[in-house]
């Protein structure tokens, strides 16, 4: 009875469920929107999130893409501090066009998800087309646009995560005529893919060739409390010294996103409710009819521009996801039970 009691104390002190998440693990790349989704399977990882990676141009002449895979295959990402979350890469450029001026564009989404199959290529329709990021335009003309007669900052610098300094001792101005001052500040943090402990890594120079005013940026979206976090940030000025601190900490202020995640919704429902194979809904009549697949995942910087017009339909049979494992394991208790079980023998 000591025995007995002593295992219970044991258990209830050492026992810790590890989780494990099954999610889909494939790859396909296509020419132009010509799309064909993978034949994919699942494997289980233990406490992943599932993602599902879209990247499809409307311009022919440029490679797409459609992953499926694991979120430790993604290390700018691997950090986020929800599993939900949609990741996006958008640009906003200064048009020649006075009655444009700006044209917002935008590049591969990715969706993360913490449920069993939650990232089926089958629901590539149903994540949005983009973050639907936005800087007013007043701001953009501000920091942006003037005219370059001499010089840029050359920066190295760490900087906290609010940008509270406007001290630009530590850079160095450099000659830069007729040219593009540039910086690229990149969120920083002990495992992260930045030089600097938390905070920014802002790096800062000239460009020697006139490039169009812009803005890149890669945005995390938190799903579930609404939330939006830029990763990097990447920027190009036309006036003096004007790829400075002051100027990427208002233009990250004055970043606002507003995806629509309507059609997220059956993705939920689906994945929740059925293992069995989803359709997709299209509109337009162009479609596939062969399916390719690959082992290593595949990027573009390709962006689509959010104005054209035009949108992509698919449609392909994929094998129905596997029942999802969710595995309890607890080694120490385990050892102690076999451990009792000899002293008792003894």
């Amino acid at each position: 009875m000591i025995v007995f009691y002593t295992l219970v104390s044991l258990f209830i002190c050492f026992y810790r469920p590890i989780s494990t998440l099954s999610c889909y693990d494939c790859a396909s790349t296509f020419p132009g929107n010509n799309v064909c989704l993978p034949e994919c399977s699942q494997t289980t990882q233990l406490n992943s999130t599932c993602l599902l990676t879209r990247d499809i141009p409307l311009d022919d002449d440029y490679s797409g893409s459609v992953r499926a895979a694991h979120i430790n295959s993604e290390p700018f990402i691997f950090d986020a501090v929800d599993k939900y979350f949609i990741f996006g890469e958008e640009a906003v450029y200064q048009n020649p066009s006075v009655a444009v001026n700006w044209d917002w564009e935008y590049g591969p989404i990715t969706y993360g998800c913490d449920t069993p199959g939650c990232n089926n290529p089958q629901y590539v329709n149903s994540l949005p087309n983009a973050l639907k990021a936005r800087i007013p335009n007043e701001t953009l003309d501000r920091l942006l646009t003037g005219t370059l007669d001499s010089s840029c900052y050359v920066c190295d610098e760490c900087l906290d995560e609010d940008v509270s300094t406007t001290d630009m001792s530590s850079c160095q101005p450099t000659l830069c005529p007729q040219h593009t001052c540039n910086f690229v500040a990149t969120r920083s943090s002990t495992t992260g893919p930045a030089q600097c402990d938390g905070g920014w890594h802002f790096t800062s120079g000239c460009i020697l060739s006139n490039e169009p005013a812009q803005v890149q940026m890669s945005i995390m979206y938190y799903i579930r409390s609404k939330t939006n976090v830029i990763y990097q940030l990447e920027a190009t000025c036309h006036s003096d010294n004007c790829n400075n601190f002051t100027t990427f900490r208002q233009l990250k202020n004055a970043v606002t996103v507003d995806p629509d995640l309507t059609c997220l919704t059956s993705i939920t429902t689906t994945t929740s409710s059925s293992t069995s194979s989803v359709s997709i809904s299209s509109t337009t009549s162009s479609s596939t009819s062969s399916s390719s697949t690959a082992t290593g995942s595949t990027s573009t910087t390709t962006r689509t521009s959010s104005s054209g017009g035009g949108s992509t339909s698919t449609s392909t049979t994929t094998s129905a996801p596997s029942s999802a494992k969710q595995v309890l394991i607890n080694v120490k208790f385990i050892i102690l039970t076999f451990l009792s079980l000899y002293i008792i023998k003894f």
